[in-house]
Order: structure tokens, then C-alpha cells, then sequence
């Protein structure tokens, strides 16, 4: 073999370029070509069940299906069985756990014989998707798949109407220690709001330490209640947040503050964006990405939606520091609104979807206006609607960079 094929970083990046299987293929080449490939192998797992199948066949019945693989323990595991399993764990970084009624059952099994030394010693990420789980979840089990090397967690919840989530959300909270956690994500169905988002106002509370937060669950409302009851989550540099495509009415918005934010994420109704937009701490914001619904409004009230995303523009303005701006709207709107976002001064980045061309100006002279206004705007895309036909009154599809 050339020795070229000895240079580590070299095969790095070849396997970086390859799928999981033909990576797998070229680690049985050679044993400097194994040590490169495992944790490229072995980093992500999506299904624990492919680590179990690392034990002796011997000590286990699997009917494996694609990611549910039902298995039974058959015999009593010793120290040395688990030496196969350890050596390929060693590796993993990333694991999606299932959490369902027929899964806990077969997790349960390996309790008893778990070995001395941590199962997954250097995990750095947990994806959890919780169905359903007992009234009272062993904890032993949970922490296994929680060791306190995460840095983050991911809740996905797949049955709505269940407590499930609720409970492994409290467990978090009160019974695991997750000192080197730095994101947490949670996501599913609506309705399954309304039975997490105490659990999850407390979890954020004892996290202050969080540097990244999602949240893809539930309403406008109670979105905007589990992050009012969060406290300040003084190191929160991004936050991420989806709701459904609804009207959604704030009274009097909640300061949010998160003083050190400085990526956001949104996608729902306008009220509910500019309710957040309007709450979060704006010195050292950096990027903004909006993705503004007009579900439940239609033609008949165009008005009442340009007023909703005028003030989302109009929030945005108070980000003086803002590199990176990207918004669409549901609806066409008029170019005049960019306006609204002229007081970022060191924008580099600009993008508008769902831009209606005022007719006072052409697309050249739209370029020259906010290019003037913008000195460090490199980048400048101004399009219509992404669902709209080409029409008159529309913005052309373009887009400018300068220097």
C-alpha cells in the first residue's frame, strides 16, 4: 500500500465525502484505515439498537426492523460481553434514542448486567423520541442514555395527549445533572403543548447556562409563556422558534430580554414575530431569519397583515449591529418597508421574499436606495412571493452584490 494511504487527514477527508456503509467497507482495508473510519461509523448512531447488536449473538435474540428492533436477553451478561460494544461506543458522539412502550420494555432487560464503565463515554448530543413511557421512568435506564457529557438534547414528542414527555422532561430537571449542556431543542405536535410546557419552563430555568434553545411545539401564547418563565438565560446566543400557522393575539408582550442573543430564528404569524422580535435584547444581535405566514388572512385582510409585518420591520430596525437579515413573507408587501430596517447600518447581508416593487421606483433604483443607506451591504436579493405568479406589480427576481 502507498504511503500516502498512511497520512490520517487525508482519509479524513475522503470519508467525510462517503456514506456511513462505504466508509464501513474501506475500514475493513487495513487497521490504519479502521482507527480513521470508526468515528465516522460509529459517531452518529440514529437507533440504539444498532450499538446493541454489538453484543455476543449468543446473548441475544433480535428481529431487527428497520429502526424497532425488538430483542431478548438470553442469557446473563458477564463484564467481557460488553467489550465488543465498548470499544465501537467509545466513538459515538451522537444518538437517537426511541423511547416507546415496546422499547423501554427491551431496554429494561439490560439493567441488571449493565458493565462498570459507562456505556457511552464521550456522547455529546441525544436525540429523545418519546411516545410513551411508564408513569414512574427508571432512572437508571434514562442516565445511561443521558450521561453528564451532553451538551445537547433533543426532544422530539410523537404522541400528543400523552404525559410521557412531561415526565422524562421533569427527570431532566430534577434527577440528572447535565452540567455541560449547552443546547436543547424540543418539537412535535400542538396539542402536545399543553402537557409539556411547565416541564419545560422548569428545565430552561435550571439551564441558565444554555448558549442554544428550539422550540418547534404549541401556539404563539404558550410559546411566548414558557420563554417569559425561563428566566434571562444570560449566555443565550440563538434561539429558534416555529409555531402554527395561526392568529395570534399578544395584549401586552412580556419583556423576554436574553441580553447576549445573537442569531433568531422564526417562522409563524406576524403578531406572534413581532411579539418576540419586540421582547428580545437587541445590542448584540448578528442574524435574523424570518419566515412570516399569512395563513388566516387573505385578501381581504392585505392591510391589516402590511400594518403586523411593519412592525416586525420596525423592531428589527433597533438591531443597530445586525450583519444578516433574511425575511419572507407569506404575502406581498411593498419594497418601501425596507425602510424600516435602513437604521442597520452594518447589514451585509440583505434578503426579501415576497417583495411587491413600488411603483415610484424600478429594481435598478431600488439598489441605489438601499445600497446608499446600507455602506456595507454586499449582498442585496429582493423577490416576489415564492408562491405568487409573475405579475406587474411584483418585484422581478434578482439580485445585487457589491463591494
Amino acid at each position: 500500500m502507498h504511503q500516502i494511504w498512511e497520512i490520517p487527514e487525508l482519509l479524513e477527508t475522503i470519508f467525510g465525502f462517503l456514506v456511513t456503509s462505504d466508509v464501513a467497507v474501506m475500514a475493513s482495508v487495513c487497521r490504519s484505515f479502521w482507527w480513521t473510519a470508526m468515528p465516522y461509523v460509529w459517531g452518529d448512531i440514529d437507533t440504539f439498537y444498532k450499538l446493541m447488536q454489538l453484543l455476543p449473538e449468543d446473548a441475544l435474540s433480535t428481529t431487527y426492523d428497520d429502526l424497532v428492533a425488538p430483542f431478548t436477553i438470553k442469557r446473563r451478561l458477564k463484564e467481557s460481553d460488553w467489550a465488543r460494544f465498548l470499544i465501537h461506543s467509545h466513538y459515538t458522539k451522537k444518538l437517537c434514542v426511541i423511547l416507546a412502550d415496546e422499547t423501554w420494555k427491551d431496554y429494561l432487560q439490560l439493567l441488571p448486567d449493565l458493565p462498570s464503565t459507562p456505556l457511552l463515554p464521550n456522547l455529546e448530543s441525544t436525540e429523545l423520541e418519546i411516545s410513551q413511557v411508564p408513569n414512574t421512568p427508571n432512572l437508571k435506564l434514562l442516565a445511561v442514555f443521558l450521561p453528564h457529557t451532553l451538551s445537547k438534547v433533543q426532544i422530539r414528542i410523537q404522541k400528543s395527549g400523552d404525559l410521557s414527555a412531561a415526565r422524562v422532561i421533569r427527570m431532566l430537571t430534577e434527577d440528572i445533572e447535565l452540567t455541560h449542556l449547552k443546547s436543547f431543542s424540543i418539537g412535535g405536535s400542538t396539542d402536545s403543548a399543553y402537557h409539556v410546557k411547565e416541564s419545560v419552563s422548569k428545565f430552561l430555568r435550571s439551564q441558565q447556562g444554555l448558549q442554544a434553545v428550539t422550540i418547534e411545539i404549541g401556539s404563539g401564547p404558550e410559546i411566548f409563556g414558557i420563554l417569559h418563565s425561563a428566566g434571562q438565560l444570560l449566555h443565550l446566543h440563538h434561539l429558534s422558534l416555529w409555531t402554527e400557522r395561526i392568529y395570534s393575539h399578544f395584549e401586552q408582550a412580556p419583556r423576554l430580554l436574553f441580553p447576549e442573543l445573537e442569531t433568531l430564528k422564526m417562522e409563524g404569524p406576524p403578531s406572534f414575530i413581532h411579539a418576540v422580535l419586540d421582547c428580545v435584547g437587541s445590542a448584540n444581535m448578528r442574524s435574523v431569519k424570518l419566515l412570516v405566514d399569512d395563513d388566516g388572512f387573505g385578501e381581504e385582510n392585505k392591510a391589516e397583515y402590511a400594518i403586523l409585518f411593519t412592525s416586525c420591520l420596525a423592531s428589527i430596525g433597533r438591531f443597530v449591529h445586525l450583519k444578516k437579515l433574511d425575511f419572507e413573507s407569506g404575502m406581498a408587501v411593498s419594497t418601501r418597508l425596507l425602510d424600516h430596517v435602513m437604521t442597520c447600518k452594518e447589514l451585509e447581508t440583505l434578503r426579501f421574499i415576497g417583495a411587491d416593487l413600488d411603483p415610484l421606483e424600478n429594481g435598478e433604483s431600488l439598489h441605489e436606495r438601499v445600497t446608499m443607506a446600507l455602506p456595507r451591504l454586499a449582498t442585496l436579493e429582493v423577490e416576489p412571493p415564492a408562491t405568487s405568479e409573475d405579475s406587474s406589480s411584483a418585484a422581478s427576481s434578482s439580485s445585487f452584490t457589491g463591494t
